[in-house]
């Protein structure tokens, strides 16, 4: 790989912030022990006067207080008009460092600078088990840098088990996924089949919804009670060796 590409990889994967050096102090996640696959997109460069919104934004998160409304902002960055700041926020939103919920009171919520994904414990790429989910730790990641727009949205389980090798993926990978998204034919999800979770690839035909191993050692899954599409898989995070 090119030395260019190389850092233009580094920096997309992990993005300079006061944020990313707080994960890092909580050790959240070491991040060179990582890398990861299926890369999206870099967020634009940001002007000064974004800048300073975006600090504000995240020191009120990081404090435990909630997002600033654009009076606030004016308030603490002198600006005249209310439209000033919305007009900042709005460039933030486009180049993927904010949201806004429409309809929502202080809706203005942190993308690219979160403190990192929760991994949500393990799931099985084999048969289905009965995995309940509790977060074990978080990776310090960007999930927008993997097309997840909304970081409350971005989860991540450990795989165990070898039924999705076909795919390139492997026991003891970490998958991140989106939750809340139609899973499209042939996508990689993390489902509820009767009851029990499993990793395996989403299937659609004639009206018809099932779940396709990718190793010809393992069934496909016929749902007889339900099917329930917690997340649609994103990346494969693989840990290296130490």
């Amino acid at each position: 790989m090119p030395a260019g590409s190389q850092l233009l990889w580094e920096q997309c994967l992990f993005p300079v912030s006061r944020l990313r050096q707080k994960a890092k102090e909580k050790k959240l996640f070491d991040e060179n022990r990582f890398h990861a696959i299926h890369l999206y997109s870099m967020s634009a460069e940001l002007t000064n006067s974004q800048r300073r919104v975006l600090d504000f934004v995240e020191s009120r998160v990081l404090s435990g207080e909630s997002p600033p409304t654009y009076r606030e902002i004016c308030q603490r960055l002198g600006y005249r008009s209310p439209k000033a700041a919305a007009d900042h926020v709005a460039a933030l939103e486009r180049k993927g460092y904010l949201i806004r919920r429409k309809g929502h009171a202080r809706a203005i919520r942190l993308t690219g600078y979160s403190l990192g994904v929760p991994v949500l414990g393990r799931i099985a790429a084999g048969y289905p088990v009965d995995a309940p989910s509790e977060v074990e730790t978080h990776l310090s990641i960007d999930p927008t840098a993997f097309g997840i727009r909304d970081r409350s949205k971005g989860f991540a389980l450990r795989v165990r088990g070898d039924s999705m090798t076909g795919r390139q993926i492997f026991d003891g990978d970490i998958v991140l996924f989106e939750q809340e998204q139609s899973p499209q034919n042939g996508d990689i999800v993390a489902a509820i089949i009767d009851n029990e979770s499993t990793l395996k690839t989403f299937v659609r035909k004639n009206g018809t919804s099932w779940l396709q191993a990718e190793n010809p050692l393992y069934p496909a899954l016929v749902p007889i009670m339900g099917l329930t599409i917690q997340g649609v898989a994103r990346a494969v995070v693989r840990l290296l060796s130490v």
